[in-house]
């Protein structure tokens, strides 16, 4: 098959969540033999053209942000060759109507629900969401959703608010989770940290990522640290803010920013957290630390959408104080954080490997076309 997938965020760094599903599902599917390019937006400072390969074959295509009034230009050749066409999230829904005259299957995969997940965004900052910005994503998703053959969603839970928010049928809807490419299971050398150490791992562009840095620098870490005083908490991410290098307990939080592979300071880490309260879609961290077989404490919404059970596969958590309790139950209770990360470890093989995942992605693209 011949796939085109367009995406207004740039994948060209694959340093946040969503390039990274776009990035590892154009991999996989070109490891079944399919022909795949990745039409990209590039950030407004990028003045030239960029083509790229990912790890197997798929082509990456990046558009300049300043050139984008060429983008249906470019479209064009490439939607005239494919077999199908997938648009990541709505943002170009109004060329949507454009790609309908063509009489090809379009794909919606949906990041999560666009409209709740801004929501979560103006909590996150504690800014309330425009009543402009919020007619504007609603307009482009009902948009998006409508003229779409199919919609992707990372999880069942995601599906149903779709159902309910825009009366989309069932049949519509397949669920497409996020999941780790067979890379990130090859031999790596764990980062030293020479002391036990907890770590969170999130891009710090992102506010729900900001929210969560905040609670554990203000309150998580000051309650585990009391009365374990070796104790260090690691926060991997790119782009920290400038506050994170103010903050008064420096002694026992550590900020390593824009690294270029995380799995070493995961591997390294004793337990790993998401205290994730804001956000939609399902979260690639908790993947990758569950890939990586560590003893994972979360809050509900950190492993929302994930089939994991409380206590078996990593342990969920509500407040600050909570998370501080877990986690010196996984440093004193060896036993119990080998165990829980087993069977992490063991769920993201059977579920979460994009080989696997894809298959589903390819079968649907199959039924569209016959």
């Amino acid at each position: 098959m011949n796939i085109l997938i367009i995406s207004p965020m740039n994948i060209f760094l694959r340093n946040h969540g969503a390039a990274r599903r776009i990035s590892d599902l154009s991999d996989s599917l070109t490891f079944y033999d399919n022909k795949v390019t990745v039409i990209c937006l590039l950030e407004p400072y990028r003045n030239r053209r960029t083509e790229d390969k990912t790890q197997h074959n798929a082509k990456i295509i990046g558009v300049p942000f300043v050139q984008l009034f060429l983008l249906p230009l470019i479209m064009l050749k490439y939607c005239i060759q494919a077999d199908v066409i997938q648009m990541e999230f709505p943002t170009f829904a109004p060329f949507m109507l454009f790609l309908r005259l063509l009489g090809k299957p379009i794909v919606l995969d949906e990041h999560g629900v666009e409209v709740y997940f801004i929501k979560e965004l103006g909590d996150a900052l504690e800014k309330p969401v425009s009543r402009l910005q919020y007619i504007r994503t609603f307009s482009f998703e009902w948009l998006a959703v409508k003229l779409s053959t199919v919609i992707f969603t990372c999880s069942v839970q995601d599906a149903k608010e779709l159902q309910i928010k825009y009366k989309v049928p069932r049949k519509k809807l397949v669920v497409i989770p996020n999941g780790v490419g067979d890379d990130f299971f090859n031999h790596i050398d764990p980062y030293r940290y020479d002391r036990p150490m907890v770590i969170f791992v999130g891009n710090f562009d992102h506010a729900p990522n900001v929210y969560a840095a905040k609670t554990i620098v203000n309150e998580i870490a000051a309650l585990a640290h009391n009365g374990k005083e070796n104790l260090f908490f690691a926060l991997v991410g790119r782009n920290p803010p400038k506050w994170l290098n103010k903050r008064k307990n420096r002694n026992y939080v550590k900020v390593f920013g824009n690294v270029k592979d995380v799995r070493p300071y995961i591997d390294g880490a004793d337990v790993a957290i998401a205290p994730i309260y804001h956000g939609s879609g399902t979260r690639i961290k908790i993947l990758e630390y569950m890939a990586l077989s560590k003893p994972i404490v979360s809050t509900p919404k950190g492993a929302e959408g994930l089939e994991v059970e409380n206590g078996k596969h990593m342990l969920l958590r509500k407040t600050p104080k909570e998370f501080a309790e877990a986690i010196k139950e996984l440093l004193s209770n060896k036993e119990l954080a080998t165990q829980i990360g087993k069977n992490s470890q063991k769920l993201a093989t059977e579920k979460y490997l994009w080989k696997d995942i894809v298959r589903k992605v390819i079968k649907t693209y199959e039924d569209l076309l016959n």
